[in-house]
């Protein structure tokens, strides 16, 4: 044989090959019947095995599209039939099909699907099903009723759950003794109702749910009986209870200057974990406490108290605010009441002390004018004004004084010891002023700062003798 042709034929053989090891299923189904031969009202049991051919796990799906005439069911339930199978193993699934709208006897060939979820290969297997007895027929006819289910998917536990059956009689016959069966984790109903020949109905109702209910996801089922034979196939929804919070205010109390303020906020999540704030101001928030302890938070230009949330297997928490202005009070009128007796029981004879002309030498100062400022802030004339100011040893006072301003009583120096100057006013009447000035010189000049004593004064007052004194002087260069 030509060397050429065997090199053709060689690769005619791999390429047969390769189509041949592409083309094998990942998976063999296959089913065997464990009652095949049935009356219309029972159903029919076949357990089917799969054998996995991957060297990885599978998971199948098993439906048929035979329907309505024909339905295929597991018990206990499991919607949609799935199997999952291990590598290059078997496994397998009992499966039972029920006679829907078959009315006639004989022999019935009913398709299954497998369906590799991995893989997305299909692959139908037949089934045959012996009809010999219609018995269970009512009125000529299998019972046959569409049916559709409404519920919300996601649910507040806090309202109340609308779910509406509607059923379509597809037969001209009357059944009296229908049930809707309605399961889930919250709820549970059954109601009888009546289904007239080819007439359609819905069924609504509302049912309620536990308010504390966690959030989770759960399962609607609805079947539909006449009697006690299943004409409607278990129809499931699946649905979602939401988690919800509420923060609200349950007690508030009031005193005197004072109140306290009682919160309860509210989950169905025993372990929530968050924040909340309520509004204050800047001067309310000097003056609260919170149980438990909060936070000051400025936000926006606004002010907030500002509480962790931490539910620990429990729905509620307590919160408590107290805001005491009694504090604040007290200030205020202790501030007016010291006001007023300073007001009412102050000196009526006012002395203020400054310097003036300040002179220097050497860096240090070397003189300066001393000038008493006086004013009778009372309601009555003032008598007999005997001021007195006390000028230390190292400070020399001047015999000059200014012209327009009143001479010294009395100039006593004392030997080592303070310069005593006197001045003697008359009177002052009600708001009238007067200026006395000295001028004062340093031995030495002072370095640093140099300060007076505060002038002292007696005064009589309607036939009362009163007292009065002026500031320090300070003088700094």
């Amino acid at each position: 044989m030509d060397k050429g042709v065997k090199l053709i034929l060689l690769a005619v053989l791999v390429a047969v090959s390769a189509a041949s090891a592409y083309a094998a299923p990942s998976f063999e189904p296959k089913a065997v019947a464990v009652k095949d031969d049935i009356i219309v009202n029972e159903p029919a049991e076949f357990t089917f095995e799969i054998y996995n051919s991957l060297d990885t796990m599978q998971e199948f799906r098993l439906s048929t599209l035979d329907y309505p005439f024909w339905g295929i069911r597991t018990e206990p339930l499991i919607n949609p039939i799935t199997l999952t199978v291990a590598p290059k193993s078997n496994n397998s699934i009992g499966i039972l099909v029920d006679a829907l709208h078959i009315t006639q006897i004989g022999a019935y060939v009913v398709t299954i699907t497998v369906e590799s979820l991995n893989t997305g290969e299909k692959i139908s297997v037949p089934v045959q099903v012996g009809i010999k007895s219609t018995d269970p027929l009512i009125g000529g006819y299998v019972p046959t009723v569409i049916t559709s289910v409404s519920v919300p998917a996601r649910m507040d536990p806090r309202e109340d759950v609308p779910i509406k059956v509607h059923l379509s009689n597809q037969n001209p016959v009357d059944y009296d003794d229908m049930v809707v069966r309605i399961e889930s984790e919250h709820f549970n109903d059954v109601i009888d109702y009546t289904l007239g020949p080819r007439e359609e109905k819905d069924i609504s109702l509302t049912k309620k749910i536990d308010p504390l209910s966690s959030p989770q996801k759960g399962r609607l089922s609805v079947t539909i009986y006449k009697g006690d034979r299943i004409v409607v196939n278990t129809i499931t929804k699946p649905y979602e209870i939401i988690e919800y919070k509420t923060f609200t205010q349950k007690e508030k109390s009031s005193g005197f200057l004072s109140s306290r303020t009682m919160y309860e906020f509210l989950s169905n999540n025993k372990y929530y974990s968050g924040q909340i704030k309520v509004p204050t101001t800047f001067m309310r928030s000097l003056f609260t406490t919170t149980s438990p302890q909060s936070e000051k938070l400025a936000e926006g230009g606004k002010r907030y108290i500002l509480w962790d949330i931490r539910l620990e297997g429990a729905n509620t928490m307590a919160m408590e605010k107290k805001e005491n202005f009694l504090p604040l009070f007290v200030i205020i009128v202790l501030v007016i009441a010291l006001s007023l007796f300073y007001y009412f029981f102050r000196s009526p004879l006012l002395i203020l002390k400054e310097a003036a002309n300040v002179t220097k030498e050497e860096g240090g100062i070397s003189g300066m004018k001393v000038v008493l400022r006086l004013r009778n802030r009372g309601k009555f004339q003032l008598k007999e004004i005997r001021i007195t100011e006390q000028v230390p040893y190292l400070v020399q006072v001047e015999k000059e004084v200014s012209i327009g301003t009143l001479q010294p009583q009395n100039l006593v120096r004392q030997e080592k010891r303070e310069t005593l100057v006197q001045w003697l006013v008359d009177s002052l009447d009600p708001g009238e002023e007067r200026v006395l000035t000295y001028r004062v010189s340093t031995k030495l000049p002072i370095l640093g700062s140099f300060s007076l004593a505060a002038a002292s004064a007696k005064f009589t007052q309607e036939g009362k003798e009163l007292a009065s004194s002026s500031n320090r002087l300070a003088v700094e260069i």
